[in-house]
C-alpha cells in the first residue's frame, strides 16, 4: 500500500495483542525467542521478541527511505512501550541483505525447550537460529534416544543439540561453512555436551554422502532452497532440481527402520512421491510441526520418510 500511515494504528493494536498473548505462552514453554508480528494489516515488518532485544526485519521493497525512517520510528516507540529493550534492525529486501546501520557485535544466549543457543544479532542477516523450526527440533529430539544421528546442512547445530539433549548416542554434523561449524561447537559446549559424542564435517552435503559409509538411525535434511556457494567443494544446488538425488543419497546411509526428516522453505516445492525410495513410508508433517507463533504464516514444508 502506498500510504503507509494507513497501517500505523491497525498493526500497533495487532502487535500489542499478539505480544501479551504470546509472552505468557512463551514463559510457560521456556521459550525466549518468538515471533510477535509478521506483516499483518499491510505492515512492512516482521518483529521478533528476545529477552533484552526486539528484532525488526524490514520486508517491503516499496518503502522509500523516508517512509522506512518514519515507520521504524513509530514501531520502535510502540515496542519499547511494551517492553524496554534494545532494537536491532535487519533488512530482508532484495536490494539489501545486511543489518541496517552499524553496531557493536551483539552476542546473546537464549533458551528454547531446555536447550540453550548462542545468537549473534548484528553480524549476519540471520542470527543463528530459525525459530520457525522450533517444533521440528522438539519432535526430532524425541526420536533420538540411543540413536546415531546425521545432521546435514547443520548451520549452527540446533537440531544436533536437541538430539543430544534427548539422549542421542552420536551426532554427525555436516556444513561447508567453517563459521557455522565453530558456532555449532560452541552451542554443543553451551549445552554441556562432550565433543566425544560428535563429529563435524566441513564439506558439501553431497560430497559427504558420497564418501561416508557409516549408517545412521535418524537423518535431518533441511537444505537451502537454492545455493551457489563459491566455497571449494560446494556444488550448485536447487531443491526443486536436486531433492530427489539428495534424498536417495541420504537413503544409502539410513538404517532399516530409520527416519529421514526432509524439510524445505520453498513454498512451490512438491515432493515427487513417485520418485522416492521404494521402501519409504512417507508422512507429511507440515501441519503437525507448525509453531504457535507462526500459525497461518509458516512457509516451510516437512516430511518424514521411514525406511520400512
Amino acid at each position: 500500500m502506498n500510504d503507509h500511515t494507513q497501517w500505523y494504528g491497525p498493526i500497533g493494536n495487532r502487535i500489542k495483542k499478539r505480544y501479551k498473548h504470546l509472552a505468557k505462552w512463551a514463559r510457560r514453554q521456556g521459550i525466549d525467542y518468538f515471533r510477535v508480528y509478521d506483516r499483518d494489516n499491510g505492515g512492512p515488518f516482521m518483529i521478533d521478541s528476545l529477552p533484552d532485544h526486539w528484532l525488526i526485519w524490514v520486508c517491503d521493497n516499496n518503502l522509500t527511505d523516508a517512509q522506512l525512517a518514519n515507520a521504524i520510528e513509530w514501531v520502535s516507540a510502540d515496542l519499547t512501550a511494551l517492553k524496554p529493550a534494545k532494537i536491532v534492525l535487519k533488512d530482508r529486501r532484495k536490494d539489501s541483505v545486511k543489518p541496517i546501520g552499524k553496531s557493536q557485535d551483539a552476542w546473546v544466549k537464549i533458551q528454547e525447550n531446555n536447550c540453550r543457543f548462542l545468537l549473534n544479532l548484528t553480524r549476519y542477516l540471520d542470527v543463528g537460529l530459525f525459530i520457525d523450526h522450533r517444533n521440528t527440533r522438539q519432535w526430532l529430539g524425541q526420536q533420538c534416544a540411543g540413536k546415531r544421528v546425521l545432521n546435514l546442512y547443520a548451520y549452527t547445530g540446533s537440531f544436533g543439540c536437541y538430539a543430544l539433549k534427548h539422549g542421542a548416542s552420536f551426532v554427525a554434523s555436516v556444513d561447508i561453512n567453517p563459521v557455522y561449524n565453530d558456532w555449532n561447537e560452541k552451542n554443543i559446549e553451551l549445552n554441556g555436551f562432550s565433543m566425544d559424542a560428535c563429529y563435524m564435517a566441513r564439506m558439501d552435503a553431497f560430497e559427504f554422502l558420497s564418501r561416508h559409509k557409516r549408517r545412521y538411525d535418524v537423518i535431518i535434511c533441511d537444505p537451502p532452497s537454492f545455493s551457489q556457494s563459491k566455497r571449494k567443494g560446494a556444488r550448485l544446488f536447487s531443491v526443486k532440481k536436486d531433492a530427489v538425488e539428495l534424498i536417495h543419497s541420504c537413503w544409502r546411509l539410513l538404517n532399516p527402520g530409520g527416519q529421514l526428516l526432509f524439510s524445505t522453505n520453498a513454498t512451490s516445492f512438491t515432493l515427487p512421491l513417485e520418485r522416492m525410495p521404494s521402501d519409504a513410508f512417507i508422512q507429511p508433517m507440515t501441519q503437525q510441526l507448525c509453531p504457535k507463533d507462526f500459525e497461518g504464516k509458516w512457509r516451510s514444508q516437512c516430511w518424514v520418510l521411514r525406511r520400512t
